[in-house]
């Protein structure tokens, strides 16, 4: 016999990646029981794949995002699990983390704040009555799991909590083009002081980065190889959808993380799509670090230790909110009275058909409504990280980890 489990809350938090950890913390500390529910077996989400935090800083290096994100990070690093917020040439601000002590913190921080976890929970479905959501569903082992709470924050990243309960939502751009994800994967033995100066030695270094930034702190994602892609793309033999090598540097010796092939033409909640992004993803890594070896100093003993176990996903559902942050608001550098967080990250979009991309700089903060956090169709639903109410133009600025948590 199927068994339910039963659970009550004040607050239902759908997914533990940056958004829905932040959420499911600032409710239990306003008093709220709170249950946070996660399909993996740890939280963080894309914060414990590596990745590193963007968007703490704006363009002239001024702090923009404070709260939760700065005090993760701080704990972090009293951890010896990052350097701390550092500027950054081209993302304006960087901060690398270890992925392992990510997951550490965020479950010492759940226990410390009394927030109830689960894991292994995949969600599957939502019951609405009388303009309400009032249960949610989710499979684990074979048994259900029942939610029943007073507001449900939808931090799934794919909006997949008010997909199911029926909420209006808006995918990709006028085209139902979406932004590609990425396979995200580890390299270890590289020499990292050969790969710099083989950047600096064939003018590859570019995007505003210098050797002495480079060499100052281990703290840097670098960006490059911008002139080896255009050469050897004219041959075929540059073998993924992005024009550089996006390397995130590691504290660990010989390890770097690259954000490298780009899984165009991918729908991130299509199932067979997925399947095939991730198979080719891997193999793309694969040919890639083969060609690292081949052509770049550094990387001769350089081997594959780790590909992430899920794409990283950049976009799939926006949920509509009472209110929509457009493109002109991010541009005017609009601040409204119900502001709760601000964005200065650039409008940064990936092309879903090739490896272009598209840039626009923010000059200054941006401020992010409270209403667009809360759903347009039920009134106990809300939403954060990359699945807020924003148009496709200003999810460029929107989606990164500082700016969701």
């Amino acid at each position: 016999m199927q068994r339910i489990e039963e659970y009550t809350c004040d607050v239902a938090v759908i997914g533990g990646g940056p958004g829905g950890l932040a959420a499911a913390l600032a409710a239990a500390r306003q008093g709220a029981k709170v249950l946070l529910v996660d399909r993996n077996g740890h939280l963080g989400g894309n914060l414990a794949n590596r990745l590193p935090i963007l968007g703490c800083l704006d363009r002239h290096g001024r702090p923009v995002v404070g709260g939760f994100p700065i005090e993760f990070i701080d704990r972090l690093k009293a951890m010896g699990g990052s350097l701390g917020v550092r500027p950054c040439p081209l993302h304006y601000s960087v901060a690398i983390i270890q992925p392992c002590d990510v997951k550490i913190l965020a479950s010492d921080l759940c226990a410390e704040n009394d927030v109830e976890v689960l894991l292994h929970c995949c969600l599957y479905d939502a019951e609405v009555r009388n303009g309400r959501v009032t249960r949610a569903f989710f499979t684990c082992a074979g048994n259900t799991v029942a939610v029943t709470a007073k507001v449900f924050i939808d931090g799934t990243g794919d909006g997949a909590l008010a997909y199911l309960a029926g909420a209006a939502y808006q995918k990709g751009n006028e085209n139902g083009e979406l932004q590609p994800p990425t396979a995200y994967y580890t390299l270890n033995g590289v020499d990292k002081e050969k790969y710099l100066a083989w950047c600096e030695a064939n003018d590859e270094l570019g995007c505003g980065y210098t050797m002495e930034y480079l060499r100052e702190s281990p703290n840097w994602a670098f960006v490059t190889l911008f002139k080896l892609c255009r050469k050897l793309q004219a041959k075929g033999e540059w073998p993924i959808a992005v024009s550089a090598l996006i390397s995130v540097n590691s504290l660990n010796d010989g390890e770097l993380f690259v954000n490298g092939p780009r899984m165009v033409n991918t729908d991130a909640t299509d199932p067979r799509d997925l399947t095939k992004a991730e198979r080719d993803g891997a193999r793309q890594a694969f040919d890639f670090t083969e060609m690292l070896r081949k052509h770049v100093d550094g990387f001769q003993n350089a081997y594959i230790s780790h590909i992430n176990d899920t794409l990283a996903v950049r976009e799939t559902r926006r949920v509509v909110g009472r209110k929509m942050l457009c493109v002109e608001d991010a541009l005017a550098a609009s601040v409204p009275e119900d502001t709760i967080a601000l964005s200065a990250y650039f409008i940064d979009i990936h092309s879903s058909k090739d490896s272009t991309s598209r840039n626009t700089p923010i000059d200054q903060p941006f401020g992010i409504p409270y209403q667009c956090l809360v759903s347009a169709t039920f009134d106990n639903l809300m939403m954060t990280g990359r699945c807020i109410s924003v148009d496709n133009i200003a999810f460029g600025s929107t989606r990164v980890m500082a700016t969701c948590m």
